[in-house]
């Protein structure tokens, strides 16, 4: 079986998700400077270190029955949404200058990505 990092979907997923994230830093940059970038960044990486940590998860192990194979893709899924949970809290409390708008559509763009994966043929 081939790792997850290895397989089509998941390598376009994180991909587009990067260039996502750095069009919305752009973006974020031209439209409210340095704080904007920064915030547009972060909006998009919450959402790729998310789906990187999803991926290597899926690799960590083979599972030998369906029963296995559902149990870590919902383990998976599972650590993803803390993640993204513990990810967004700290960009709230932390980031002082936060920018919301590039940071609400960067991070909803690359959250809505993740079904792109689904649609690519392996």
């Amino acid at each position: 079986m081939t790792p997850p990092l290895k397989t089509r979907p998941i390598r376009i997923l994180l991909v587009s998700q990067a260039m996502a994230t750095l069009a919305f830093a752009a973006i974020g940059g031209l439209w409210a400077g340095g704080h904007g970038a920064v915030s547009g960044a972060l909006g998009g990486a919450i959402n790729l270190v998310a789906n990187f940590v999803y991926a290597l998860m899926g690799g960590v192990v083979q599972p030998a029955t369906a029963f296995g194979a559902l149990f870590l893709i919902l383990r998976a899924e599972g650590f993803k949404v803390a993640m993204v949970l513990v990810q967004l809290i700290l960009v709230l409390v932390l980031y002082r200058d936060l920018v919301t708008a590039p940071f609400i559509l960067a991070f909803i763009a690359t959250a809505l990505m993740f079904g792109l994966a689904l649609r690519v043929r392996g």
